[in-house]
């Protein structure tokens, strides 16, 4: 399909919703996350995958947000355009805006917070206007629909509480104009002061061209709380060796992998924690680790504080808070000592991060000219690179093993595995590590590295993939990372608390420990790994540099 004279605007301009605001703050409806990533995320990659690369997207709502956000995530991967809208007017009156700015002959038309699975590029081919519906809907208030004949739109009924006897069909949230001439002037007719909505203009349209229904095979409309839900558990996405499945009334999930080591210790976790622990976790309701190895647990619905530290907007006291929290989860964990060995942290700390790195440069013939270097300039400043630390971090390991540091840990504490419940104050736990080194103990050091990775080193960030790099030479690395609202603040605050009791220098050292121990981990991007060396390397170096 040619696309030079087809543009694509996605709607999303407007304010979450008050329900869903109580979750994730005043945030723009395209934030809202599902598994990790805001929705319109969700629908810019389906378009780009199909091979759409003009896309316009109105903002009003916190536009700078959403707009900051957005041109981190794509602005190598299409050509972006931004356009302001008054988000207390409905969507019809955005499309009057945008459509001045579309000199394209062709207009498909995205609402941002719905996701629809059909392949947009074949509906295009057939050359005619459509809109895409669905009858499996309930309550039409909530809905404009229509009526079909001969496989086109008859009657346009809009949010009025009709009979749904099974012949109406709810428009889903894309639209298709072959003639964006007819469109600017069919919408030219309606005033400024007009509050338009898009089934006015679709039954002007229908004056003059008919509008083909298409069937949508699934879609998911996440700005009312009431879908959000449902629409998380159909998105939700694991690690390439996990699979999860929900039971029948999706309450409860299954987990199995094919890391079965991996999850017969996460299954031996969740069953010898202790009694006290058990309201931190889901509740274990089934496992086994015979033949087939799985475990049944609660499905807890909440959001993940990854996905709320960077797509919400709360205010800092919320955050400052959320760290108080997490600091008494790990004086939890500390009244449940264990033996852990210092050979057991040699081999965590030291070990492994050296395995890793022998097992990146054998596969990887730039990493292996990057560590073959002394030295690499990153953002324009000298760094030791791992060959002139090595010696100093090994030494540093043996001398930090500490007694009382050893005992219950989760292993994987960032983020992205810890819900929330912001109505409730409630965290829980998810994916453990469950076993450290031998054992299912470990150094409390490490979970809190975990936290550190997450707030100060932009894990998440990164792995969300807002970013940006340059590497034009083997040892000089430019990069920078989006930094969430109240970066600098927080990640005070969390530095504060670690050294009231540990030292803030070994809890550094381990968190560029384990940025530089997961590069082989992320083989499938590249830049991610180099933005992963970068941030382990210069927290390294706070440490072991010369300054």
């Amino acid at each position: 399909m040619e696309k030079d004279d087809l543009r694509v605007l996605i709607l999303s301009a407007g304010k979450i919703d008050n329900e869903l605001a109580k979750i994730f703050g005043e945030i723009p409806s395209g934030l809202i996350p599902l598994n990790g990533k805001p929705v319109i995320f969700r629908i810019i990659d389906k378009l780009i995958d199909e091979g759409f690369r003009k896309i316009s997207i109105t903002v009003g709502y916190k536009k700078e947000i959403i707009e900051k956000i957005i041109k981190e995530q794509y602005r190598e991967q299409c050509k972006l355009e931004f356009i302001p809208t008054e988000f207390e007017k409905p969507p019809g009156n955005s499309i009057k805006t945008a459509v001045n700015f579309c000199d394209e002959k062709k207009l498909l038309i995205v609402l941002g917070d719905t996701l629809i699975e059909n392949n947009l590029s074949d509906m295009i081919l057939k050359g005619e206007n459509f809109v895409v519906t669905s009858q499996e809907f309930s309550n039409t208030k909530n809905w404009c629909v229509v009526t079909e004949k001969n496989g086109k739109i008859n009657e346009i009924i809009d949010k009025e509480e009709i009979d749904n006897n099974g012949k109406y069909h709810a428009l889903v949230g894309c639209y298709f104009i072959n003639d964006v001439e007819m469109l600017k002037s069919i919408i030219s007719d309606f005033s400024e002061d007009t509050r338009l909505e898009i089934s006015s203009i679709i039954k002007k349209i229908k004056e003059k061209s008919d509008f083909q229904l298409e069937q949508a095979k699934k879609w998911h409309d996440v700005g009312h709380l009431e879908n959000y839900y449902s629409t998380k558990q159909f998105v939700l996405k694991t690690r390439y060796f996990n699979k999860l499945q929900f039971d029948n009334v999706g309450e409860n999930v299954i987990k199995t992998s094919t890391n079965k080591e991996k999850l017969i210790d996460e299954i031996k976790w969740y069953k010898e924690i202790p009694d006290d622990i058990l309201d931190l976790i889901p509740k274990n309701l089934e496992s086994s680790v015979e033949e087939k190895p799985f475990i049944k647990l609660e499905y807890i619905k909440h959001p993940t504080l990854s996905e709320l530290w960077l797509y919400s907007e709360f205010p800092k006291v919320f955050w400052i808070d959320i760290i108080m929290e997490l600091f008494k989860i790990i004086q939890e964990f500390k009244k449940y000592n264990l033996n852990v060995t210092k050979q057991e942290y040699h081999l965590m700390y030291f070990q492994k991060t050296s395995n890793r790195i022998d097992e990146l440069i054998t596969k990887n013939q730039l990493f292996r000219e990057i560590f073959e270097q002394e030295f690499i300039f990153i953002n324009n400043k000298k760094l030791k690179n791992w060959s002139l630390m090595k010696d100093e971090i090994n030494t540093r390991i043996n001398s930090m093993y500490n007694e009382k540091d050893n005992c219950l840990i989760h292993g994987d504490l960032y983020f992205a595995n810890i819900l929330y419940d912001s109505e409730n104050n409630m965290f829980k736990l998810i994916d453990p590590r469950g076993k450290w080194g031998n054992t299912l103990g470990g150094d409390i050091k490490y979970d809190i590295a975990k936290i550190r990775h997450s707030v100060v080193g932009c894990f998440d960030t990164i792995t969300n993939g807002l970013y940006s790099i340059k590497h034009e030479e083997i040892n000089k690395i430019q990069y920078n990372v989006f930094k969430p609202k109240n970066y600098e603040i927080i990640s005070n605050e969390l530095d504060n608390n670690i050294k009231k009791n540990w030292n803030l220098d070994e809890i550094k050292m381990i968190e560029g420990l384990l940025f530089i121990s997961m590069l082989p981990l992320h083989s499938d991007n590249i830049e991610r790994q180099l933005v992963f060396f970068c941030v382990g390397l210069e927290r390294l170096n706070e440490i072991f540099g010369d300054g």
